[in-house]
């Protein structure tokens, strides 16, 4: 084996194990992305469920609000609007 190709060789080999390690690297880096993306999608899917819910309670303390204020009280500190049909009359709280 003559002198250029041993450099050849020792220089194709330094690449390979750069790229072996880029693709360490690479895959591990995607792991770590990949369940972060698992951990969103489950907190997304968990609130599409529980929203439904949330809104239902919203509609049921916004209509308790006339007679209980710390009920309104509750919709004030939270945020929290609702628009509801009282007799025939749209009515927003608070």
């Amino acid at each position: 084996m003559t002198r250029l190709q041993l450099f050849v060789l020792k220089i194709t080999s330094a690449a390979l194990v750069v790229v072996l390690l880029g693709h360490f690297a690479f895959t591990r880096w995607n792991t770590a992305r990949r369940a972060a993306m698992t951990r969103d999608q489950a907190s997304i899917d968990n609130a599409r469920q529980v929203g439904p819910v949330l809104d239902q309670l919203t509609r049921r303390i916004a209509k308790g609000s006339d007679t209980e204020p710390r009920l309104k009280n509750i919709l004030v500190r939270h945020g929290l609007s609702v628009t509801l049909d009282v007799d025939g009359k749209k009515k927003s709280y608070p």
